[in-house]
């Protein structure tokens, strides 16, 4: 689990400066894209030794979706609407239920 959380934390960093890198213009933003997006895919790879394909990315999309957002509220200034709320809370759901 702990490969997969240290793969969707890497990715929701990359996330993060995406919107800083203005379309892969800026060099520094786009270099932790593209670095965080290298060590996500290379903790993902290691946790797909242990675990099944699907489990790992199911469970690794849903803990990079609900970081990104808790990046994006905490650092980033975004709102999150009631629906949206909802709609994480069905995340978790989810997560929790592929989880082992």
């Amino acid at each position: 689990m702990s490969l997969i959380l240290g793969g969707s934390l890497a990715f929701s960093i990359g996330a993060a400066f995406m919107k800083a890198s203005q379309g892969l213009t800026r060099l520094t933003p786009t270099l932790v894209v593209i670095i965080s997006s290298l060590i996500g895919v290379a903790f993902l790879a290691k946790a797909v030794r242990v675990t099944s394909t699907s489990t790992t990315i199911v469970v690794g999309l849903g803990f990079e979706a609900l970081l990104t957002v808790a990046i994006g509220i905490c650092l980033l200034g975004d709102r999150v609407s009631p629906r949206q709320a909802a709609g994480m809370i069905l995340v978790i759901a989810g997560v929790a239920l592929v989880s082992k």
